[in-house]
């Protein structure tokens, strides 16, 4: 019998939280921390574009209501600027319209800010782990 002898990956999936709920945010940051995740924390459109462009994370997680400019906006410039990253938008109204607003910003998600972190933390891993999402 052959053992695996696979070295374990020195890889940690990197993740911008930009939020304007600093409770919210921290206790996420500590969460997605926990699972490995490599966490930068920004409650500024500005500060999250700035982060995705020096850093590449694998997922943008902003909130729609941000201190400088809404989510909507830091997504879609986010779009037009870093493709790579996968962003969720995180926001108090999930109608249909928002739904379609987001695809067309070119969010992968939106998700409602009343959502469980475990809800968030499973729509980041598939967003995360999706090639296509």
């Amino acid at each position: 019998m052959i053992a695996r002898t696979e070295k374990p990956l020195n890889f940690r999936p990197r993740l911008i939280l930009a939020y304007a709920n600093s409770a919210h945010a921290a206790l996420t940051c500590r969460h997605f921390r926990r699972l490995g995740w490599e966490v930068h924390l920004t409650d500024s459109g500005r500060e999250a574009r700035r982060l995705a462009q020096a850093l590449a994370p694998e997922v943008v997680i902003l909130d729609t209501d941000l201190r400088d400019e809404s989510g909507w906006l830091t997504c879609a410039k986010l779009a037009l600027d870093q493709p790579r990253p996968k962003v969720i938008l995180f926001g108090s109204h999930l109608t249909p319209e928002n739904h379609r607003f987001a695809r067309f910003v070119g969010a992968a998600a939106l998700v409602h800010r009343d959502a469980s972190l475990p809800t968030l933390v499973d729509e980041v891993l598939d967003r995360a782990l999706s090639p296509t999402a």
